[in-house]
């Protein structure tokens, strides 16, 4: 099987450029136009070549005994120990009279006490009901754009909705079972983009299910040296004519040859995308007419 890989790339655009291999800042300003031809190629769609799955299963919401919260105080008692952590859960009140969904931000399996990411401000109870469920979990490190959630037994598919609907469906229902919409917001550590994404379910999670999240992974690192390319073999030819349309008039002030190997490029992502609407994308359904067939006759509607 063909295998064009960064060095006959990087060797190729060298030789047309006219620039000796052995350079090694010559061959730092090709490496360059190859890594940048092959972000601007990335981000013109989602590829089917760079898509990827993640496997999210939900947790069971936990309900045993009653708790014990103050007004105005971040610290909930338990009556009994907790039969696994619940950092990073919602903790939920029955009979809240702010309706509100607190984050659980310290909760050790074990342990008979919780400690709340902000004051509680409801009303003073030492033997409430409550509910903890987890309806955020983190994506996977490389995730760059979630395309889908797959989930199963039900007819239609999972919705996506926007922050601002979610975050009314979180303000007006605390309904609970298997998730019907999901959110992507926020990270793993709020504000920091440098960690994992978060994806957010509504209702909140009642048990165990399996969700399937077909997201576009994040380019791998800066291409060099023996590091593959995303881009199947068959297509990689595209690096070669982009860098040197770049690179014949940024070089050589040459644009006429810029041009041509412009068209190339051209052509081939034509080709490409091609193939990524054969593959990766849903065609319309036609229904055949069935009036030909003898004995079959268009029925009339009645009003």
């Amino acid at each position: 099987m063909a295998d064009l890989t960064y060095a006959n790339i990087e060797t190729r655009v060298a030789n047309q450029l006219r620039m000796p291999t052995s350079n090694t800042a010559e061959m730092t300003k090709i490496q360059a136009l190859i890594n940048e031809c092959y972000r601007d190629i990335y981000a013109k769609d989602d590829w089917w070549w760079g898509l990827k799955l993640q496997i999210i299963n939900t947790v069971n919401d936990r309900t045993t005994g009653t708790a014990s919260v103050t007004n105005a105080s971040t610290s909930v008692t338990m009556s009994s120990a907790l039969p696994s952590a619940l950092t990073g859960f919602r903790f939920l009140v029955s009979g809240d009279r702010d309706y509100a969904a607190y984050v659980i931000s310290s909760g050790a399996s074990g342990g008979t006490s919780l400690v709340l990411d902000g004051a509680y401000s409801g009303v003073t109870s030492t033997a409430a009901s409550y509910r903890a469920s987890q309806d955020t979990y983190s994506l996977a490190t490389d995730t760059n754009k979630v395309l889908s959630v797959r989930r199963y037994g039900r007819d239609v598919p999972i919705k996506r909705v926007g922050m601002d609907q979610m975050a009314m469906l979180k303000m007006n229902s605390r309904s609970v079972g298997k998730p019907d919409a999901y959110c992507v917001y926020d990270f793993a550590t709020s504000g920091d983009p440098q960690v994992a994404r978060r994806i957010v379910f509504h209702p909140y999670p009642d048990d165990t299910y399996r969700l399937e999240v077909l997201y576009k992974q994040t380019l791998n690192t800066e291409i060099s040296g023996t590091t593959e390319f995303f881009i199947p073999d068959d297509y990689r030819q595209l690096l070669v004519y982009g860098a040197l349309a770049r690179g014949y008039p940024i070089f050589l002030n040459d644009l006429e040859r810029g041009q041509y190997f412009q068209s190339l490029f051209n052509d081939l992502m034509n080709l490409m995308m091609a193939a990524q609407r054969e593959y990766a994308r849903d065609l319309p359904s036609v229904a055949p007419d069935d009036s030909y067939r003898r004995g079959r006759r268009p029925r009339m509607g009645r009003g």
